[in-house]
């Protein structure tokens, strides 16, 4: 059933996750998620949803949403990425690790944001 598979090109994925790269580097989170968006789109149609370029396309709309301060959305992306790292790439692999990394990232910032909403709350009370 090779035929009905479509024909997979590894340079544009490359080219369109280094966009995505690029854009987040350079603090355009917007442009970002969509490019990220179309690099998941691509992905999920050239290598399917168990793939190691899926997990990266999944922590990428992670990355992306979490700057962003869309903890949620972050959380899930990363969820999603970890799993597909683990089925991939196996339980105790480096991607696995990475992923986890950002999910500590992502919680870190997210207490440091409540934090501050609790602090200012608090100090408006007073």
């Amino acid at each position: 059933m090779q035929w009905l598979k479509p024909k997979t090109d590894e340079n544009k994925w490359q080219e369109m996750n280094k966009e995505v790269f690029r854009l987040t580097a350079e603090g355009n989170p917007d442009e970002a998620l969509r490019s990220a968006g179309e690099l998941f789109e691509y992905t999920k149609k050239s290598y399917g949803k168990k793939h190691k370029n899926m997990l990266i396309a999944l922590n990428n709309l992670g990355i992306i949403n979490m700057v962003r301060e869309d903890f949620d959305e972050a959380e899930s992306y990363l969820l999603s990425a970890l799993q597909v790292s683990e089925k991939v790439s196996g339980r105790f692999s480096k991607e696995v690790s990475m992923i986890n990394m950002n999910l500590a990232e992502l919680y870190a910032a997210k207490a440091k944001k409540i934090s501050v909403f609790n602090e200012v709350f608090v100090s408006k009370a007073l």
